[in-house]
């Protein structure tokens, strides 16, 4: 018995594979619908169009899905699933062959029956063929008389608006149908006689068509019954461009894929192509012309730190009218990478970027660099063929490749220096080219501005607050070597006792666009270069000291007198002896000034004045510039020595009033100010590459804001206690920043903060150029002193020959 149960069991078990072996097909699903109506579509013509809800193969996949198979094998494609069709109509029973989710069918009249059934197919584990079939779908539709409705079609950006009106009976429904590829797909169903259908890229109920293509849609009336949608004929077909579908909006936008490395993107619009263009300062400048896309991306590449760029997308059609446009402004980013670099005094040249590494030597200070890297407060830089790191805090950085446009520049000393007494000229300063700024003005118009990375890091903040007002801060000088400082100074000292020259604006302009200078005293043309004097008599050149002794020699001669008897002294008129005069013996020295004397000056450091805001004195200055005359105090209004602030600056009584007021009465208001509170006499802030001349500008125009007094005014006009609105504005933001200012010059600020952390203690005496190596994203180049790029040559630098392309690029 037990055997025999055994027997049944395998028997049974045999049984069940075997079934399942034959009713399995591997990777087979029963399809199933899942859910929808069939819909019968009456043509104009009688024919008619059936189609139903697409079945899937299984719950979760459509037919077409793939499945996965475990382990990590390929997927395997799941099996197509196919339909049967069965139509009784007027007495007809039709079978369809295997077919898609819809047919066109010819011979058929309502009312009918239809009948649809999904099915897959494979084969089973026995390697038979096999069928899987779903649940038939079954509709017993009737007649009805439906016209064809009058549609109107109104494109917009991304939609389609249609409408409609419809002859005879008024239907239940409406369908909308989009053509494509020949078949109508249903997108819209409604009861009322217009729709807003989405026109998108993706996601909209309709697409939006491809290039050269439109889109096709047209309306259906129709009534629904139990499973089964009928619609009439067709309307007429809207047919609608792309062009039609698209916006105005350009979307224009500046992405940054990497540090200063950017590109412009914009959507397409209406229009038949586009101009993308970029702003020269000028105007707006044509950079390409672009033909239609789905989406635009457009590579700028590495911009310039801190550089403004503007650009602007044009879209247009083909006669030139503009549809839209939009309008990209943006900085770039801050970083130093590829900026020239001056060490601002001899720097210890590091194999890394750490000051225990082997040592490569040393850089000399003003040594032109270009910085590949930063890391910490290191620059890495090429230095005769080496590759090292040096101390970034010691490096002066040009401003315009740090700070780019957040600030201007306009060094006037590299090209027409405006260092005036007021409004006075200086011979050999004032619209000259001052020593050691001869290569400060590149080839291109662009100036070099170095200025000690710490403190540009500091300028940075104070330029982006400036920003967010509507200005910009204006530089006029930054790094100023000490031969500049020097030679300043002692220019300026030598000519205060002179009567300050004038412009003669009445004479016309000189060649170059400024009035003449001319000597008050003798109303001769000055010229500035030289400061010689032009005789209009003769043309002849003539200095002012050699002029004056000239005309002494000729006044002496005219009033000769017959000379004494032998040993006898020369008399005077009231017969005293007469002692012969000195140059500077004319108006007696002034004396030191007292206590309670207001006097601004700065040893070895100083523009001059003290780093703090000092208030007049009631009796001392006056709270207004005013016309120089005698000091309320009386004679006590000397100062240090007479080169800092000359003689002639009093008189005895009795003496007459000088007819011709003196550079030194101009700029020292009668001795309460200095020439060392203007310049310095040895040693300058500028000279270490901490200090700033600046002032501002309206960031929309371009235009300086008034100040008190023009900037480089070398005279008490300047002070920080005459400060108007825009002069205090300046000094919110530089102080804000944690610069100072100086009491005399509301243009000069300077970072001591900086210098004292690092311990700052030498200087540059010569200017600097941009001789040397430089680099950017395609390569190395070299350049000359004037910044000029070799090109198509070949030059030796530091024993080694380079040979440089027709671009600059070295060819190693």
């Amino acid at each position: 018995m037990k055997r025999i149960w055994i027997l049944a069991g395998a028997a049974a078990l045999a049984l069940a594979v075997l079934a399942t072996a034959y009713f399995y097909i591997p990777g087979g699903v029963r399809p199933s619908f899942t859910g929808g109506d069939i819909r019968v579509c009456v043509n104009g013509d009688g024919t008619m169009e059936l189609s139903w809800p697409e079945a899937r193969a299984g719950d979760a996949a459509p037919a077409e899905a793939k499945v996965p198979e475990e382990d990590g094998a390929p997927a395997q494609a799941a099996p197509e699933v196919f339909y049967s069709l069965e139509v009784k109509s007027g007495g007809q029973h039709v079978r369809f062959p295997p077919c898609g989710p819809g047919i066109l069918c010819e011979g058929l009249t309502l009312p009918m029956t239809v009948q649809v059934q999904a099915a897959v197919e494979g084969k089973n584990l026995l390697g038979m063929p096999r069928r899987l079939s779903s649940r038939k779908l079954t509709a017993e539709v009737g007649y009805a008389e439906l016209g064809a409705p009058k549609a109107v079609g109104t494109p917009g950006p991304g939609s389609l608006s249609l409408s409609w009106e419809q002859p005879g009976q008024v239907p239940e429904l409406y369908e909308v149908f989009s053509l494509e590829d020949g078949a109508a797909r249903p997108v819209a169903s409604t009861g009322g006689r217009q729709v807003d259908l989405a026109v998108l890229k993706q996601g909209g109920a309709l697409a939006l068509p491809g290039y050269h293509h439109a889109l096709e849609i047209f309306v259906r009336a129709g009534i629904r019954g139990e499973g089964y949608v009928l619609c009439g004929p067709a309307s007429n077909t809207i047919r609608v461009e792309r062009q039609d579908l698209l916006g105005d909006e350009l979307n224009l936008v500046s992405r940054e894929t990497e540090p200063r490395v950017f590109t412009l993107e914009w959507d397409e619009t209406r229009g038949e192509y586009y101009e993308l263009q970029e702003w020269s300062g000028e105007g707006w400048t044509l950079l390409e012309t672009l033909e239609p896309a789905e989406r635009f991306t457009y590579e700028l590449g590495r911009l310039g730190s801190g550089s403004r760029h503007r650009f602007q997308v044009v879209a247009k059609d083909g006669n030139g009218t503009v549809r839209s446009w939009e309008e990209a402004d943006f900085f770039a980013s801050v970083d130093p990478l590829y900026a020239t670099v001056w060490p601002i005094i001899d720097q210890p040249f590091y194999e890394q970027a750490d000051g225990n590494s082997a040592s490569l030597g040393k850089i000399p200070g003003g040594t032109a660099l270009c910085v590949l890297e930063e890391s910490g407060d290191w620059f890495q830089v090429r230095y005769k063929d080496q590759y090292g790191w040096v101390d970034s805090r010691f490096c002066m950085i040009n401003l315009p490749e740090y700070t780019g446009d957040h600030c201007a520049y306009d060094i006037t000393n590299s090209y027409r220096s405006v260092f005036k007494v007021h409004e006075s000229p200086i011979a050999l300063i004032t619209d000259q080219v001052v020593k050691g700024f001869e290569h400060i003005q590149e080839e291109d118009g662009r100036f070099l501005v170095p200025y000690l990375y710490p403190c540009a890091k500091k300028l940075l903040s104070a330029a982006q607050a400036a920003e967010q007002d509507g200005y910009r801060l204006k530089i006029y000088e930054a790094f100023r070597p000490n031969e500049a400082t020097r030679f300043l100074y002692d220019t300026t000292a030598a000519q205060l006792d002179w009567a300050a020259l004038a412009y003669d604006e009445e004479a016309g302009k000189n060649e170059d666009g400024s009035f003449p200078a001319v000597d008050p005293v003798t109303g001769w043309v000055v010229n500035l270069a030289d400061g010689l004097l032009a005789d209009p008599e003769t043309g002849e050149n003539i200095s002012r000291e050699d002029l004056a002794l000239r005309q002494a020699e000729e006044e002496a001669a005219g009033t000769q007198e017959p000379p004494p008897p032998d040993g006898a002294p020369w008399t005077g008129p009231d017969g005293q002896p007469l002692t012969p005069a000195g140059p500077q013996d004319s108006v007696p020295a002034p004396e030191a000034p007292g206590p309670g004397q207001p006097f601004f000056t700065l040893p070895e450091e100083g523009e001059g004045g003290s780093l703090d805001p000092v208030e007049p004195q009631e009796s001392g200055i006056p709270s207004a510039p005013q016309e120089a005359g005698p000091p309320e105090d009386g004679p006590e209004h000397g100062t240090e020595d007479r080169t800092e602030n000359g003689t002639e600056n009093g008189t005895e009584a009795g003496e007459e009033e000088p007819e011709y007021e003196t550079y030194f009465q101009i700029m020292t208001n009668n001795g309460r100010f200095g020439l060392g509170s203007f310049l310095a006499k040895v040693v300058s802030a500028h000279n270490r590459g901490i200090a700033l001349d600046l002032t501002l500008e309206r960031l929309d125009s371009g235009e300086e804001l008034e100040m008190q007094s023009a900037i480089h005014d070398l005279s008490w006009y300047s002070a920080a206690y005459l400060n108007n609105s825009n002069a205090k504005l300046l000094e919110h933001y530089m102080t804000s920043a944690g610069m100072r200012g100086l009491s005399s010059e509301w243009w000069h600020f300077q970072d001591d903060e900086t210098r004292e952390a690092i311990g700052l203690s030498s200087y540059l005496f010569k200017g600097v150029d941009l001789g040397g190596w430089t680099r950017d994203g395609q390569g190395w180049r070299y350049r000359n002193p004037e910044g000029a790029v070799y090109k198509n040559t070949t030059v030796t630098v530091d024993g080694k020959r380079y040979t440089a392309d027709q671009d600059g690029y070295i060819r190693e």
